[in-house]
């Protein structure tokens, strides 16, 4: 998706009109229309006042040509996400007959091209970062990473087997399952709990909320 589309996505996700995501963010309406259409494309200062506005990280938006935040779970989400599809993270570990990774079996490793740039030293005892293996603590962020994982591998798969064919039935399928999967992707990315949330749940809420 485009970054008008993405806008157009969030905005019809949370039931607002353009006039109304122009008001809650302080730009013009014609500009929302034409960034909704892909006849300009926002700045970052135009980025960061339309994601408050959607309550999303400006990274939900436009991905890697923004600055990259980690404030909320849905930051973290869009992170990982990119990560893996960079093929910076990988996942390892045994996956089931739905082609699912197993939880319990899985791990995250960082690219040995990054490693190799690190040592990992604990108590004085220094280990190849090669050998270090991530797992999350959560689970439901653990679940939901490994469903779009599912997801991204079958579209990989899809288009590796497809993407040649001159079927244009074929091709309308494929564009169909990754609207789907990127539907998905913002999904996941609209979660604006807060990632340092040690005293219980706490929400990120606009700075102009309670003007």
């Amino acid at each position: 998706m485009t970054i008008g589309e993405k806008i157009k996505y969030f905005r019809t996700r949370i039931g607002i009109t353009q006039a109304k995501l122009a008001e809650l963010s302080g730009i013009h309406p014609v500009s929302i229309r034409k960034y909704e259409t892909n006849k300009m494309t926002p700045q970052a200062e135009q980025i960061d006042k339309i994601s408050e506005a959607l309550d999303v990280s400006s990274f939900a938006i436009t991905g890697i040509e923004n600055n990259i935040r980690l404030e909320t779970i849905g930051d973290f989400m869009g992170l990982m996400i990119m990560l893996i599809k960079a093929k910076i993270v990988s996942i390892d570990g045994e996956r089931g007959e739905d082609d699912e990774y197993k939880p319990e079996t899985v791990s995250f490793n960082i690219n040995p091209l990054i490693t190799k740039f690190f040592r990992v030293n604990t108590n004085g005892i220094e280990y190849n970062a090669d050998d270090v293996l991530y797992q999350l603590k959560h689970d439901n962020l653990l679940k939901d990473i490994l469903r779009w994982e599912k997801i991204n591998y079958g579209y990989e798969k899809c288009v590796a087997k497809y993407s040649d064919t001159p079927d244009k039935e074929t091709l309308n399928a494929l564009d169909s399952l990754k609207e789907a999967k990127e539907a998905i992707e913002m999904e996941l990315q609209r979660s604006s709990i807060l990632l340092d949330s040690k005293g219980g749940i706490r929400v990120k809420i606009p700075p102009d909320y309670l003007a």
